[in-house]
């Protein structure tokens, strides 16, 4: 009975390509798993577009992603600045016009607009 050869292994990692194309031309058990081996990488020549494809398009949602939280984030910001200014100018005129009002009636109120109770 012939044993099974396992060259293939040590050669194609170890020695050079012709040394290996060399035992594979004299080896049927190598020639067999050369070709294997060349099946396999044609496959994974042929889904390479399909995974480049993939990865292009994940950075592309990821970019998309991050330029919508930036845009949210930069209108609340804008949203919040906008009405804070508007409180602001809104509670200055409100307690100008109540001072001025309990002012014209006799009501005793201090510096913020509040009344004062003696």
């Amino acid at each position: 009975m012939k044993e099974k050869c396992t060259k293939f292994e040590s050669l194609y990692i170890f020695k050079s390509e012709d040394e290996l194309k060399e035992h594979v031309q004299n080896c049927p058990e190598c020639q067999a798993e050369m070709q294997k081996m060349e099946r396999v990488s044609e496959l994974i020549q042929e889904a390479k577009p399909y995974f480049v494809y993939k990865q292009k398009l994940s950075y592309t949602k990821m970019k998309v992603a991050c330029i919508m939280c930036l845009g949210l984030f930069a209108g609340t910001l804008i949203g919040y600045f906008t009405q804070f200014n508007y409180y602001i100018s809104a509670n200055n005129y409100s307690s100008e016009y109540s001072t001025q009002a309990t002012n014209e009636y006799g009501i005793p109120v201090d510096n913020y607009g509040l009344i004062t109770v003696n």
